[in-house]
């Protein structure tokens, strides 16, 4: 059994991230290769060499297995438009193209998802593989795909799209222009196969949805006991919220789960090497002199980049009433991590049966956000638990058994050998219990029930959703969704809005499911919130539906569903957007696009005018009186320009200390193994901090004799006394920091933008730039560390909108916007081009059919 310890809040986000897009290829042909050292910075060595350093060239070439001929157009920005005359073949073309563009993202992807990366890169990414293995991705894509009928819509799809995969190797193979990294490495990809899709699919999903939320607050509970935890960690948030469902609910039956069947481990062990692949001959050649030993470290840290934590996005419609247009708008940006090369391909396509603009995953054939000709979606996560943890009875004399409903039990084994570069193979084995295979994570050990490796078919309800006409086909395609949890919003043609939220929900009898579970049957699932009791909203009275992480339904809601501490955000980009919406009057296309940009601060707010009216009467310093005269004329913007945002970050931190820190000390509230429960200063931030910041400003809003503010040796405090001596710390700090010149506290001075390479080489880097926002504001920056090159100034944000899209079914535009490139070649035009217009606050228009012209053209023949 291993130990994860979830340390970086960035790397065990959420979302779609493909946090395994660590190499940039290049399609040469050098075969073995030197010591890179300066050959990898971007314009001289072997990026100069590659075939797709420039755009794409017009020409015609074969695509075996084509029915028909195909075309793929490409825009000067490198957005690919694919046309077919057969289904299948659309799916094909979109294989061969992420070949051709992502393929060593591709291959890494699938070595994270199945266990495999140690194989090819050596012992440093042993933990990754044991954790991978243990989680069973590889497992469940194995029998989805055995379980898929040849009626299955599905099938032919995945088939279709490893043949396109498949073409695009066989002619690099053939043409001596593999990626240069795969050289590097020292080994040759394998073709691809439909299970290596299902296992990214469920990677995915695994970076949305697989979080430690339950362990990490277990030791808040355990210490404060039920009756403090409740209060300060509530299911709703004690500020106002923003629920898209507001009810009345409907209490139904609920549903069975999806059977998960656990394999029968036979009598020897299976293969190292889930893919297929051949371990290479010999260590990798990657010391600590290399550029390149930033890799080992990277991929080293992949268990936590395989957590969904971050929860940011966005997405919003507003119906014909409130538009210039007469007709619905959709906006939606999903908020991930930055990296070069993009997470996301974005492409048209287009065949007898579909026609869809949208972005697609590499090594996934369908787009996950997008349009049609019909209607638009968006995605946001839910954060719901689908992560249950089972605390199982076990005795030393028994390592191999668990005591469940009044009887020892035996855990199912499943001995492996994990293939490692340089060395032996490494044999281990897998611990499952009837709730899931045995886990250390945040230190405790557990049986891991995750949604994540039930069986579902989740690419038929996409493809369902694809051909959907109308809002009441959109809803039928999710009603078989079983995982990750999301709300998927929707604008169509006809009139309709609509947010729908879809997803198993797990139900427990008797005990929260956000907390650890005893193993022994009396915490047992009984079921699953049925589709049609889930939160959703078909065309509200109000005129619009808004989703950005909040908690989607009331306290009324009859199901157990999430928590203040299920890392739902408490209000504030929810709030900010429902204030832009309802005092917009008539909202254009234009105002819509820009609220994408918008760095008002909801937090800020609320809570500096509470302040302000605290300070009345409070003797202040000079530099004190300073900083009132500047809150008094914010305007809430976190933009680079803004003085307050320099003051306002150690407030908003300071506030929850002050009223808090004495008791977690009260309490004896350990820190968790990862170290980032419990804030570890004044100004840092922390799980609990984060969630504690809706509680307080609830409390302060609505329960100013709340007990909490007052000290744990009964001094009474008053909010009014906590709020000054929070505002005389910041004033204080901040000053130390900044100095006293408010001039100096210019937003853009500390706070700036990095879009790195994954590579962790800084000569592939975009940036950093001067920059604005916080994970409070509509356009969200997030930040792995507080200090950017040694500089203790500055905060790096690395972490945000991956992808905006915009739709306004009246006029008929669409844009779009993320800020990377289609390519992963550095010297490509295509590999950051996106980058300079999305921090403008500009796009792309989303071009279709006839508007795509004057661009280069593959022509491809059977």
């Amino acid at each position: 059994m291993k130990r994860v310890s979830f340390r970086r809040l960035l790397d065990v986000l959420g979302g779609l991230v493909l946090a395994s897009l660590v190499l940039v290829p290049s399609a040469t042909g050098l075969g073995a290769l030197p010591a890179l050292g300066t050959a990898l910075n971007p314009g001289t060595g072997v990026w100069r060499l590659s075939a797709d350093a420039g755009t794409a060239r017009s020409g015609e070439m074969a695509l075996p297995g084509l029915k028909n001929p195909a075309t793929v157009s490409f825009e000067d920005n490198g957005i690919a438009h694919v046309r077919t005359g057969d289904d299948q073949d659309l799916f094909r073309v979109i294989g061969y193209l992420h070949a051709r563009f992502r393929l060593v993202q591709m291959d890494l992807t699938r070595r994270q998802a199945n266990g495999t990366l140690s194989e090819v890169i050596g012992a440093a990414t042993l933990e990754v593989d044991r954790f991978q293995r243990d989680l069973g991705l590889r497992r469940a894509a194995e029998r989805d795909w055995a379980a898929l009928g040849d009626d299955n819509p599905a099938k032919a799809t995945l088939q279709s799209y490893s043949d396109g995969v498949n073409a695009a190797l066989r002619e690099l193979r053939s043409g001596n222009r593999m990626p240069t990294q795969f050289a590097v490495l020292g080994y040759e990809p394998a073709d691809w196969s439909p299970v290596d899709s299902l296992a990214v699919q469920r990677l995915v999903g695994q970076k949305i949805s697989f979080d430690s939320q339950a362990p990490l607050f277990s030791y808040a509970e355990k210490a404060m006991g039920t009756e403090a935890f409740k209060a300060w960690f509530p299911d709703v948030p004690e500020n106002k919220q923003h629920p898209y469902d507001k009810g009345p609910f409907k209490k139904l039956p609920l549903t069975p789960l999806p059977q998960r069947s656990f394999p029968d481990p036979g009598n020897g062990t299976t293969k190292a090497s889930a893919a297929g692949q051949t371990k290479p001959d010999g260590p990798l050649a990657l010391g600590a002199g290399s550029e390149l030993a930033p890799l080992l470290e990277r991929l080293g840290e992949l268990p936590n980049s395989g957590m969904g934590t971050m929860g940011h996005s966005n997405s919003w419609v507003v119906s014909g009433s409130r538009t210039e247009s007469g007709k619905p708008i959709l906006s939606a940006d999903p908020h991930l991590p930055h990296s070069l090369p993009s997470i996301w391909y974005q492409l048209e396509g287009r065949s007898p049966g579909y026609h869809f603009s949208g972005v697609t995953t590499p090594g996934l054939p369908v787009p996950l956000l997008g349009k049609t000709d019909d209607f638009s979606w968006g995605l946001t996560a839910s954060q719901r638990p689908t992560t249950l943890y089972y605390l199982e009875k076990t005795e030393q004399g028994r390592p191999d058994e668990f005591f469940s409903k009044g009887s020892w039990q035996p855990m199912t084994l499943l001995r492996e050998k994990i293939a490692v570069r340089g060395q032996s193979d490494v044999d281990h084995t897998i611990k499952l219990t009837s709730h899931g295979p045995v886990m250390e994570v945040e230190g405790l050990t557990a049986a891991v029930w995750w949604a994540g490796t039930l069986p579902n078919d989740n690419l038929h309800s996409m493809l369902k959703m694809l051909r959907a006409r109308n809002i009441q086909e959109f809803r039928d395609s999710l009603s078989n969704w079983v995982t990750p949890a999301l709300n998927f919003s929707y604008a169509d043609r006809h009139g309709d809005i609509a947010m729908f939220n879809a997803g198993v929900a797990p139900q427990v009898d008797g005990h929260p499911p956000t907390l650890p579970l005893p193993g022994d049957g009396t915490a047992e699932i009984t079921g699953s919130i049925p589709f049609e009791a889930l939160p959703s909203s078909v065309n509200p009275p109000e005129g619009y539906i808004v989703s950005a992480n909040q908690r989607e339904v009331t306290g009324d809601y009859p199901y157990q569903y999430s928590t203040s501490y299920n890392w739902v955000l408490h209000g504030w980009r929810d709030g900010e957007i429902v204030d832009r919406i309802t005092s917009a009057g008539k909202l254009s296309f234009a105002e819509t696009a820009a609220m994408q940009s918008d760095w008002h601060d909801n937090n800020a707010r609320q809570l500096v005018p509470l302040l302000l009216e605290a300070l009345n009467g409070e003797q202040l310093s000079g530099s004190e009186q300073q900083v009132v005269d500047m809150l008094r004329g914010w305007d809430f913007t976190a933009g680079p320009e803004s003085l307050a945002p320099a003051f306002f970050d150690s407030f908003k931190n300071r506030v929850s200390w002050v009223t808090f820190e004495p008791w977690w000390k009260h309490y004896g509230v350990k820190q968790n193994p990862g170290e980032y429960l419990l804030p570890k200063g004044p100004d840092a931030g922390a799980w609990a901090q984060e969630t504690l910041r809706g509680t307080v400003l609830g409390w302060i809003q609505h329960d100013p004799d709340n007990k909490y503010f007052s000290l744990p040796d009964g001094t009474k405090r008053t909010t009014t006394q906590v709020l000054r001596e929070a505002f005389h710390q910041s004033v204080k700090r901040t000053v130390e920091k900044f100095g006293a010149d408010l001039n100096g506290w210019r937003y853009d001075r500390y706070q700036r933008v990095l879009f790195p390479s994954l590579l962790g080489i800084s000569a592939l880097d975009v940036g950093p730039m001067p920059w604005g926002g916080n994970p409070r504001t509509i356009n969200t920056s997030v930040g792995t560390r507080d200090d950017d090159a040694g500089n203790p100034l500055s905060n790096l944000s690395t972490a945000g909108p991956t992808w905006r899209l915009n739709v306004d079914w009246g006029t008929g535009e669409a844009n779009s916007i993320f800020p990377a490139g289609q390519s992963e070649n550095p010297m490509s035009p295509w590999y950051a081009n996106g980058v300079p217009v999305w921090m403008k606050g500009q796009f792309w228009p989303v071009l279709e059919g006839d508007a795509v012209k004057g661009t280069s053209e593959w022509r491809l023949r059977p």
